[in-house]
């Protein structure tokens, strides 16, 4: 278990630092991973909370229906200067346009006089990283008063994205409006648009993105940004901030304000309807391709892009991301997979990881749709698994590879439910021993080896074959162990290698079923033309050492010890008793149930010094019953030197029973009787063989 414990241990370590270094280092193809499981977010905020874009925050679309009654895009000048006349009442305008050809001199300056009279307008230009042609320098002098000026620098560099180019609206067009803004947003790895850029630097200026800028104005306060080698670092307006990130994460709304250009040309919607609205002006029509894929739409225009942001800070829908929350849930998965890895069933195991999972899960979405903090799942859910597969592939290996060779080993000789047991413990089975309460049965088949003389050597296997297979599947059905075979005879255990709290009466009732199955085979050889058999059974409890006993090369798993070698003495005395079970006092007093069980005798086996009280284990039944009865009266009698008394008891059961143990008891009685045993007679009777 040490061992398995480093190996778990290294690897969590290992896993943990390789997820808090990809998370670090954000590898283009796990990034694209990242951004599809995350985006499930998104959907499911869509779905179990929708919102609606801030009342205040209206698109003036430019649309299908737009397009239809007025023609194709792009209108001409003195059309849009008729549309941006009736948006004088809004609080500010957004373009999403930009006007970077000239028309003729007429139609420019007339748009160029209602974008300067209205004085809300601010117009959109767009970055290119590749163009044939730039703006001029009085252009760029004009643009430079949109830049924002307020600003602090930690390095020397400043870690925002650089534009070489700019594809700006035309003189005439720049100079009447409020301010210009860029309406350059780039998607992410796959193609989606999920952020919005707070600013971009172009010829060492620093311009806002179209969004910024329109809050800048509706707000009526000026940016105030700090800026190092990794972009911005903070910026400030009026109430409004932003902390550590070159964009925003977009918080999607499920409803966005959008009004018809046609209907506003038209008069459907009047002056109150726009009045201090923010507008944003943008093309909606899909036939003119200025759509952004985005994680809830495939087909959302561009320009709700820009009303989002600006809702977003306007309602406080900003969605946060801090890193540490991340680095965070990567180890915190990491150590819950570590810790679960303890329970020992793999089926417990595997139905609390996904638990646990679940937990973490959906935490992290609920953390998004009520409080907007954004978890990056992909990490997390990265390691998490690598972690579980790691652990699980070292419990396999070094845990569940040794189950299964336990299993192996075992199951011919160890029931199914103990072996299941085992495997929960395979520690238990390494060289060395332990010290436990068992029950040992020894059993014999009686005068094998000279009848095995008159018989085929594979008539001598199929007959042992044939008794040893029923008599192994009652010892493995009442939980015992086979220990070994021995020739004709057959050694287990109960209560090894797995606690049994009743192991004695389960070796009793294997070895009465083991007399029934002897018998049932015996019939069976009498049609085989086989002769018949008889066995002998001794059981006994005591403490012994039980384990794999050998060498780092082989050992078995047996029992040593005096209670062992009891067992196979009681078995032997069976010769002597004409019984088939005898069972030891200890045993005795371990029988959790009721059996017909018969006082037998005190007997010191060869090698001990003490008796042992020993019994005769029958099969119940009212015969059985009587006869123990009558014996105990007599075999009291007998231990009482009453030998004339017990020699008549002894003598009335033979005849009643033919009971062959109390003819031994007669010869006894009736040699007691001319040579009385010494004074301090026990009543033990001393066997000689084994």
């Amino acid at each position: 278990m040490k061992r398995v414990l480093i190996y778990k241990i290294s690897a969590i370590i290992f896993i943990a630092i390789i997820g808090l270094f990809f998370y670090h280092q954000r590898y283009s193809f796990l990034e694209k991973i990242s951004l599809s499981v995350n985006d499930y977010k998104y959907k499911l905020k869509s779905y179990f909370a929708p919102s609606e874009i801030n009342k205040d925050i209206v698109i003036v679309a430019i649309d299908e229906k737009s397009i239809n009654k007025l023609g194709r895009w792009p209108w001409g000048r003195k059309k849009i200067a008729e549309l941006f006349s009736k948006l004088k009442p809004a609080a500010i305008v957004g373009l999403d346009i930009v006007f970077s050809e000239p028309s003729n001199k007429i139609d420019d300056n007339i748009l160029a006089d209602v974008i300067m009279e209205n004085g809300n307008i601010i117009g959109g230009v767009f970055f290119r990283s590749v163009a044939t042609e730039t703006a001029n320098e009085p252009l760029l002098d004009i643009l430079s008063d949109s830049a924002i000026f307020r600003v602090k620098l930690l390095d020397k560099t400043i870690g925002i994205k650089e534009f070489q180019y700019i594809e700006p609206n035309i003189p005439e067009i720049t100079e009447s409006l409020a301010a210009s803004a860029f309406f350059t947003i780039e998607p992410d790895l796959d193609g989606l648009y999920r952020n919005y850029p707070f600013f971009y630097l172009h010829k060492g200026l620093i311009f806002p993105s179209l969004g910024m800028q329109m809050l800048r104005f509706y707000l009526n306060t000026d940016i105030e940004a700090t800026f190092d080698r990794k972009g911005m670092k903070k910026f400030v307006l009026g109430n409004l901030k932003y902390e550590n990130a070159n964009t925003l994460k977009l918080n999607f709304y499920n409803k966005i304000n959008y009004i018809s250009a046609y209907d506003i040309l038209n008069g459907v919607v009047k002056d109150n309807d726009l009045k201090n609205k923010i507008v944003i002006v943008g093309v909606t029509e899909t036939g003119i391709f200025d759509l952004r894929p985005t994680p809830i739409d495939t087909v959302t225009p561009g320009v709700s892009l820009h009303a989002t942001f600006i809702s977003n800070f306007l309602d406080n829908n900003l969605i946060f991301e801090k890193p540490i929350y991340n680095r965070f849930l990567i180890l915190l998965g990491c150590l819950f997979v570590f810790l679960l890895s303890f329970i020992r069933k793999i089926i417990y195991r595997v139905v609390s990881y996904i638990i646990l999972f679940s937990i973490l899960y959906l935490t992290s979405i609920y953390l998004f749709i009520h409080n907007h903090l954004w978890l990056n799942d992909f990490y997390f859910v990265f390691t998490f698994i690598l972690s579980t597969v790691s652990i699980e592939l070292i419990l396999f290996i070094l845990t569940d590879m040794k189950a299964i060779g336990i299993k192996k080993a075992f199951s011919s000789y160890v029931s199914p439910d103990v072996v299941e047991i085992m495997t929960e413990n395979p520690d238990k089975l390494k060289l060395g021993g332990e010290t436990r309460e068992i029950t040992i049965i020894f059993t014999d088949i009686r005068g094998f080896t000279t009848l095995s003389e008159g018989l085929k050597s594979e008539e001598v296997v199929y007959m042992l074959n044939q008794l040893n297979s029923p008599l192994t599947h009652s010892i493995l059905k009442h939980k015992g162990l086979l220990d070994k075979y021995i020739g004709d005879a057959i050694m287990a255990i109960f209560n090894a290698p797995v606690n049994i709290s009743n192991h004695a009466d389960m070796a009793c009732k294997a070895s009465l079923e083991m007399l029934d199955i002897v018998r049932k085979v015996n019939e069976k050889f009498k049609t085989e033309g086989l002769p018949t058999v008889d066995i002998g059974i001794g059981i006994n409890t005591g403490i012994a050492t039980v384990g794999n006993i050998g060498s780092d090369v082989r050992f078995d798993y047996t029992a040593i010890g005096d209670p062992v070698n009891l067992a196979s003495r009681l078995e032997g005395l069976n010769k002597i008793y004409k019984t088939h079970i005898i069972i030891s006092e200890f045993v005795v007093e371990k029988l959790q149930d009721n059996y017909c069980i018969r006082l037998l005798d005190k007997v010191i086996v060869k090698g001990k010094e003490k008796p042992v009280t020993i019994y005769q284990l029958l099969e119940n039944s009212a015969l059985n019953s009587e006869l123990s009865e009558l014996f105990s009266h007599a075999i009291k009698l007998y231990f009482s030197k009453q030998f004339d008394d017990a020699l008549i008891k002894f003598e009335y059961i033979y005849n009643k029973f033919n009971d062959q143990t109390s003819a031994i008891f007669i010869e006894r009685c009736k040699d007691y009787m001319l040579n009385p045993p010494e004074e301090n007679w026990n009543g033990a009777y001393t066997a000689k063989t084994k």
